[in-house]
């Protein structure tokens, strides 16, 4: 344990770390505000009697007019939410100039005959019967509502800052035992008791200890920042409300049974950590073949940022590829560190791509950590 927190220790003491976590936790509270309470608008009514609100008033209105209609959704429950809160309107450049939480949750849940998505919105008319919608038919259970618009502004927001979280990890690791190559320790280092064997544990566990807890940290800030703000209510709803993304993907949703929002955020959680945990076992490999730090950054950079460029390459059909060798592919991508981050709910519920991801980590991990351990114990410089 001494070696490890010396190890932690050093890591930490670095003014560019101090620095970098500093620029992640600032810019998550920052990031949070601009796509939370800056964003914020509820406008109750229509024509000149309409009231507009902006900010946390915002955000304390949506939370009443939620609060009036907390409970098991019905047909008789939307159609009041319709009566009270209106119907979307739309300007002529497709704006919506009536929102407020509750117009927004059934018209992007698909519960009225309007367009939301469409090039050209339409404004709803009637509220549809609950039995004949996606919500309603694919659930499996009664949709329990209230006001979860907390859990929207932390999906998006979980994804910007665990971007934030892997950049830190390139940064803080990169130096692990470059650093020891270009100062001349290891040398030093090799010649003592324990310096092939519990020193280069004690440098692996360090970066796990520091991965896992950046995350603690930065995942506790974000959940923090959206339940003071908006509330912790919710947990136990359908995670479909989340500003009814899932309803783009039915092919997938079909198969999938009910899901609650809290069960959304373990399963998310858990898997940007397993993302970050490779990603963090790959910088100490990096490290590990490096004779300079710079050189470590630039590695961890391009491992955690070609996937997206492989992406853009794909959907730009630059790349012709079969539809078996395709699918693999679209696998093999989704399931790097830095797709880990981003909030797409089929790779939290389906265990054909759980069973992939751990596939893929360990055919990265396990040479990464071969090549670590043989390249430091073995090192002639």
């Amino acid at each position: 344990m001494r070696l490890i927190r010396e190890e932690v220790y050093k890591i930490c003491s670095r003014r560019i770390v101090k620095v970098s976590f500093g620029v992640v936790l600032a810019g998550i509270v920052l990031i949070f505000m601009v796509i939370g309470p800056w964003e914020e608008r509820c406008s109750i009514g229509s024509g000149e009697s309409r009231l507009d609100y902006s900010g946390f008033d915002a955000i304390a209105r949506d939370k009443e007019l939620a609060a009036e209609f907390e409970g098991v959704l019905t047909d008789d429950v939307v159609s009041r939410m319709a009566q009270t809160c209106f119907f979307q309107e739309y300007a002529a450049n497709g704006i919506v100039t009536n929102c407020n939480y509750i117009n927004t949750f059934f018209t992007r849940n698909g519960l009225t005959d309007g367009i939301f998505n469409g090039p050209e919105p339409v404004k709803a008319t009637r509220t549809l019967p609950l039995g004949s919608t996606a919500m309603g038919s694919l659930t499996g259970e009664p949709v329990y509502f209230t006001y979860v618009r907390g859990w929207q502004v932390l999906k998006e927001l979980f994804s910007v800052g665990a971007l934030l979280m892997g950049v830190f990890v390139i940064i803080a690791l990169s130096s692990v035992f470059s650093e020891e190559y270009s100062l001349k320790t290891i040398s030093v280092l090799l010649t003592t008791a324990h310096g092939k064997t519990r020193d280069i544990l004690a440098k692996l566990a360090a970066g796990v200890v520091l991965c896992v807890g950046v995350f603690g940290i930065c995942t506790s800030l974000m959940v923090l920042l959206c339940g003071c703000v908006y509330g912790f209510q919710g947990l136990g709803c359908f995670a479909g409300m989340l500003e009814g993304s899932w309803m783009l993907s039915r092919e997938w949703m079909v198969s999938v049974s009910y899901i609650s929002i809290g069960a959304f955020f373990v399963r998310y959680f858990l898997l940007a950590l397993s993302g970050l945990l490779l990603l963090a076992v790959f910088m100490l490999f990096a490290s590990a073949v490096s004779e300079q730090n710079f050189t470590a950054l630039i590695l961890g950079l391009v491992f955690f940022l070609l996937p997206v460029l492989l992406w853009i390459l794909y959907e730009m059909n630059f790349m012709r590829m079969s539809p078996k060798v395709s699918l693999f592919f679209k696998s093999l991508i989704c399931c790097s560190p830095i797709y880990s981050c981003f909030d797409v709910i089929e790779q939290v519920t389906t265990k054909s791509m759980l069973l992939f991801r751990g596939v893929e980590s360990a055919a990265i991990a396990i040479p990464c950590l071969w090549v670590m351990v043989w390249r430091y114990r073995n090192y002639q410089g």
